[in-house]
């Protein structure tokens, strides 16, 4: 590559010249080129408004967004009215829990272009996660007198409508979205949920045969199918359906589970306070740990706290936590199995909802313990006597079920409470508390 410099000596790229080559690089996913490229052309000019922007954006992509925050903020000391650094600083603030600094950075956005959509549906996401739902649906409608082709505007007021159960609504929205982009797979998933809802399986099923047409491989599309019709139903949810789904889900998961009220860390957390003081000594695994929610309430008993998720996104968001010693990307049944005896604790929030039959994974698990070791998960709760795939695409389980398989993997249920897990469209989610130990 020919160097960077004034851009007169022959050989010699311009600063504007390298910028553009280290965006282009960056939009293809170079990350060293540009991350080199972005850094020379700092050390020769420091105060680069654009170069510390895009570097900061950067960053933020590669999990580094305390040092995103000061070079984006460095960039608006230098050219405060550029409306897209306030923009991707709000995003940042966002993804660090801050939605209350976030909707300042998006309303600075809008001052400085009033027609800006982008910072108006973000403004929207921000709202509805400090559960200020009016002001957010009130934001998406004015970005849509600004442009009714915003495929994302469409999809965060369908999302916001049916977790206020206006399912109706909410399909109305999706199928705009649809229209934009009709082979956008987030939106069929959206609009494909609220079918669900609303017990049209029939259109549910019209839409996703029309995505196997279209893309036979798709996991998501696969075991929606299966979900919905009742056919081919899989013994667990794939690796690529549950990688695809929460690498998707990864940056703003936490968010939007807190306005589910989403309750099964914390009540798991609470299980294994009631059976283990803080010794702080024990070898513990988080199994299904995703963004880490578990993580703190874990790390006060855990001499040594290892983490597995299939999805890398969800453990890049983890790693940001700082709680465990170790994240593993991996199948969850396959590392219990490949490690016997190695943990006294094994905890499991929300994760055995994608699986259907319990026996393998309890199993690996029981091997996994050391004697006396405890295992602590959560299932959402079926009728009948076993176990259920449901439209939405997860699996729930009997309480006889549960106990059953607890005992042909060998493991005892000390106490097994049923509690509300989240909600979701207005209604309860029920499900069980699960604590038991290997004799």
């Amino acid at each position: 590559m020919d160097s960077v410099g004034s851009g007169g000596a022959s050989g010699e790229l311009s600063v504007e010249e390298a910028l553009e080559i280290a965006a282009r690089a960056h939009r293809a996913g170079d990350v060293p080129v540009a991350e080199a490229l972005y850094h020379r052309i700092l050390q020769l000019v420091p105060d680069h408004a654009a170069a510390l922007h895009l570097y900061g954006v950067l960053h933020h992509q590669t999990n580094r967004p305390r040092e995103a925050i000061r070079l984006i903020r460095r960039s608006i000391e230098i050219e405060p009215e550029d409306p897209s650094a306030h923009i991707n600083l709000g995003n940042i603030l966002f993804d660090l829990d801050r939605p209350d600094l976030a909707i300042k950075a998006y309303n600075t956005a809008i001052l400085l272009r009033p027609t800006e959509i982008d910072a108006r549906n973000n403004l929207g996401v921000a709202l509805r996660a400090l559960r200020r739902p009016e002001e957010a649906e009130a934001i998406y409608l004015e970005a849509l007198t600004f442009g009714q082709g915003h495929r994302d505007v469409w999809n965060n007021l369908g999302r916001l409508l049916a977790s206020q159960g206006r399912i109706d609504e909410a399909i109305a929205a999706h199928t705009r979205a649809l229209e934009f982009e009709p082979a956008d797979a987030g939106t069929r998933r959206f609009l494909v949920a609220a079918y669900a809802a609303t017990r049209e399986h029939d259109r549910a099923l019209t839409l996703l045969r029309d995505w196997l047409r279209e893309d036979p491989d798709n996991p998501s599309a696969q075991h929606l199918a299966a979900a919905i019709s009742g056919k081919d139903v899989p013994e667990r949810a794939s690796d690529r359906y549950v990688t695809a789904l929460f690498d998707g889900f990864a940056a703003s998961f936490d968010h939007k589970l807190a306005l589910l009220d989403y309750r099964a860390p914390a009540l798991v957390a609470a299980a294994v306070d009631a059976v283990h003081d803080l010794r702080a000594d024990l070898d513990v695994l988080d199994a299904g740990c995703g963004t880490g929610l578990c993580g703190p309430a874990l790390r006060a008993h855990a001499g040594r706290l290892i983490g597995v998720d299939l999805s890398e996104r969800m453990l890049d968001k983890a790693r940001q936590r700082g709680c465990y010693d170790r994240l593993d990307a991996d199948e969850l049944t396959r590392h219990l199995g490949d490690r016997p005896d190695a943990y006294d604790l094994v905890v499991s929030a929300d994760t055995l909802c994608y699986f259907g039959p319990l026996k393998l994974v309890l199993s690996a698990a029981a091997g996994a313990l050391r004697a006396g070791g405890w295992l602590i998960f959560s299932v959402e709760e079926s009728d009948g006597d076993g176990f259920v795939l449901n439209p939405h695409g997860r699996y729930s389980h009997a309480r006889g079920y549960v106990e059953r398989s607890l005992a042909e993997a060998g493991l005892s249920p000390e106490r097994i409470q049923r509690e509300s897990l989240r909600m979701e469209r207005g209604e309860a989610v029920q499900g069980l508390i699960v604590t038991a130990r290997k004799a």
